[in-house]
């Protein structure tokens, strides 16, 4: 039971701690494994600049895209941004 209860915190941190996105090289999608400096249930993410395209700005992106770069510059890299300049997504791009 003792064996049982260890393996249970040990997967739970695991999945609060691990995240990934994914990236484009070379035409194949690859996983790109993190810690999250922050616990989430949340494990998949999407970095906007892991693809080929060009960058966006600020203003290009969507309010979907613009939470998903909020999320990921927390839990990936640890800053607390909103997103309201073009500084703090450069910060966010430029890690």
């Amino acid at each position: 039971m003792k064996k049982l209860f260890f393996i249970l915190s040990v997967l739970l941190v695991a999945y609060l701690y691990i995240g990934f996105y994914e990236k484009i090289e070379d035409a194949y999608p690859e996983k790109v494994f993190f810690i999250k400096r922050y616990p989430s249930f949340q494990m998949e993410f999407e970095n906007i600049f892991a693809y080929e395209s060009d960058d966006k700005t600020l203003s290009e992106l969507s309010d979907l895209e613009r939470q998903k770069v909020i999320a990921y510059c927390k839990y990936r890299l640890g800053l607390a941004t909103t997103l309201t300049t073009q500084s703090e997504l450069d910060s966010c791009k430029a890690r």
